[in-house]
């Protein structure tokens, strides 16, 4: 059997590239034999060894549809990342999966984000164009219960949605070699906010929470672990000077880390290796699940997360963790009891711990496979 990922790829800085990434190593792992081709976008870097290779070979801003065609004529099945910001909402993807059709390929696509119309600046666009490839693909992966439900709405067969959990790395990083490859304080509580920064990501708040935190809690620190995303907006490089205003403002300038840089894959098990608790205060209504939350829970620390589609899957660790968007006090009030009450913090690692193992990389990989063999 031969699958070909039709997907962004390392080193492109893209979360979906990052997904792919993992997928396909953990795939390697169980079942070694497996032939595997990532069909990439132009910026990954090219890969070609015994059973793997990479092929950047299209562009989303130009008719990916002839090149893709052309390097999966060797493949059984073809299984596309989905994200809008990659592929948009034009004929060009739903007609690759019609071309696919023809040539009698099987074509599965994983949704990792479905967008209700409700909650969508272009109306009803993004749901009609989920409910599109759905229909032309053969299977459909979606993470969540809800991503299934809009697709059924959308009389989507169930029998051709699957619903397989956003894998999750498990690390063990040491704590005081994380902090110490770092370069971040070695004694002390951090609380970790991690990813590219976007105002959606509500980091202001994240500073209002820390500075709550630190009235109760000595020697605590809050690392913002990333940067600007390459594509970022006028709006999105104001963001950043407002926060560096209000950690000045508020007096927290030796107690906030904020580097504002990209980490690389290799360092995120040092970052949530040095974390005490992740904190996740991202603000929008897409069905789609936060893969940096599950790399968090891979390194089994406490999350906290806004009451927020994208973090739903929290509530299998503890719905007490799940904080209303407009409560910043309940935030930091959950992180103190978990700093200062012990027993608490127990129930939130051990819970936390479980999650990690029912869906890790190894569990999802075998459902990828039980699907791609025809039985999932």
């Amino acid at each position: 059997m031969k699958i070909a990922y039709v997907s962004t790829y390392l080193p492109q800085q893209c979360g979906i590239a990052t997904y792919t990434e993992y997928l396909i190593h953990g795939l390697q792992e169980v079942s070694p034999t497996l032939d595997i081709k990532v069909v990439a976008e132009e910026g990954a870097a090219p890969v070609k060894q015994e059973r793997f290779e990479v092929v950047p070979c299209w562009d989303r801003n130009t008719n990916f549809v002839e090149p893709i065609l052309s390097n999966t004529k060797d493949v059984d099945i073809v299984h596309i990342q989905h994200e809008y910001g990659i592929y948009s909402f034009d004929d060009r993807l739903p007609v690759l999966l019609e071309r696919l059709n023809e040539a009698a390929k099987r074509t599965i696509v994983t949704l990792h984000c479905v967008r209700p119309s409700q909650f969508s600046a272009s109306g009803d666009v993004d749901e009609r164009f989920a409910q599109r490839i759905a229909e032309l693909a053969d299977d459909v992966i979606v993470h969540l219960e809800s991503q299934k439900a809009i697709l059924e709405r959308l009389r989507i067969p169930s029998a051709k949605i699957h619903i397989i959990p956003h894998g999750t790395a498990v690390s063990n990083a040491d704590k005081k070699v994380s902090r110490l490859r770092l370069n971040l304080p070695e004694e002390g509580k951090i609380i970790t906010v991690f990813g590219f920064v976007n105002p959606f990501k509500d980091l202001d708040v994240s500073i209002e929470v820390f500075k709550e935190i630190r009235e109760e809690v000595e020697d605590v620190y809050l690392f913002i672990a990333g940067g600007l995303p390459p594509d970022a907006t006028r709006k999105a490089k104001d963001y950043v000077d407002l926060i560096r205003k209000r950690i000045e403002e508020l007096d927290l300038t030796d107690r906030v880390i904020f580097p504002n840089m990209f980490f690389p894959t290799e360092e995120i098990p040092y970052i949530f290796g040095a974390t005490d608790i992740a904190l996740f205060t991202h603000y929008h209504e897409d069905r789609s699940v936060s893969g940096s939350i599950h790399l968090a829970i891979g390194a089994k620390k406490p999350v906290i997360a806004y009451r927020m589609p994208k973090f739903e899957i929290v509530k299998h660790i503890s719905d007490e963790l799940l904080i209303l968007p407009d409560n910043a006090s309940g935030i930091a009030k959950t992180a103190i009891r978990i700093f200062k009450d012990k027993e608490f913090e127990r129930y939130v690692l051990d819970r936390t711990d479980g999650y990690r193992n029912a869906t890790s990389w190894p569990v999802t990989v075998h459902k990828h496979l039980k699907l791609y063999s025809g039985v999932g």
